[in-house]
């Protein structure tokens, strides 16, 4: 078995700040929607964080020829993403959350959008790692605290409790987010977390300020095997 994945977050396409900042929000995206394609990975995860709500109907469009997956994020509107996409199963009529096998992983697509995981949600996500093979998660938020001044400014509201529920599940879970707009991977316990970089723009790893990185724009990765996951994060 070998699936090869395009991880892609932070997209931030049609918004304001990137503008200002002189960022091509959807430059970036239709070079790595050419890298991806040029590499032949048919599976995109979308990490959350699109863009304004009326890209959404020609950002799914845009994807119709490959297999999708999303994770929405703080910027999304989970409402607003089900009106152009289907995952085939929702567990909620106001969240995107929900699982999907790929034998042997179980992947698990939560829904931060709000910048907390609610109690239906937890109990949900608690349910599914009891029955879950190799986990992997997708959420935008990261989990694992990463040292830096935009993890203390906009982290999950609710992480520890998240944290708690997958170390008490007491299973190794490999988790995907993006969000602080970096590369980063750690690991507490079981867990191994890995932070992805922007298709717009990244922050600086800085632990008391935030920096605006405009010269770079990239995605991760990911292929699956029997044995292990492997990740490779492309920048441009």
């Amino acid at each position: 078995m070998k699936h090869q994945i395009a991880y892609i977050t932070d997209l931030h396409l049609e918004e304001q700040f990137p503008k200002d900042q002189g960022v091509d929000c959807q430059k970036n995206w239709e070079q790595i929607l050419q890298d991806v394609t040029s590499r032949g990975i048919d599976h995109i995860i979308i990490g959350g964080d699109i863009g304004e709500y009326s890209v959404n109907k020609i950002f799914f469009q845009s994807l119709n020829t490959f297999q999708v997956d999303v994770s929405p994020g703080n910027h999304d509107s989970s409402s607003e993403i089900v009106k152009h996409f289907n995952p085939g199963i929702l567990n909620s009529q106001e969240k995107l959350y929900y699982r999907k096998d790929y034998n042997p992983y179980t992947f698990l697509f939560l829904d931060s959008s709000l910048g907390v995981i609610d109690p239906e949600q937890l109990l949900w996500l608690e349910k599914q790692l009891a029955s879950a093979q190799k986990a992997i998660i997708c959420i935008h938020h990261p989990i694992i605290e990463v040292p830096t001044e935009v993890d203390r400014l906009y982290s999950l509201l609710n992480r520890d409790q998240v944290q708690q529920v997958l170390q008490n599940s007491q299973k190794e879970i490999t988790l995907f987010s993006g969000h602080y707009h970096l590369d980063d991977e750690r690991t507490i316990g079981l867990i191994r977390q890995y932070v992805s970089p922007a298709s717009s723009f990244q922050v600086a790893k800085l632990p008391d300020d935030i920096q605006i990185d405009t010269n770079s724009f990239g995605y991760r990765i990911l292929t699956l095997q029997e044995s292990e996951i492997q990740t490779e994060v492309i920048l441009f």
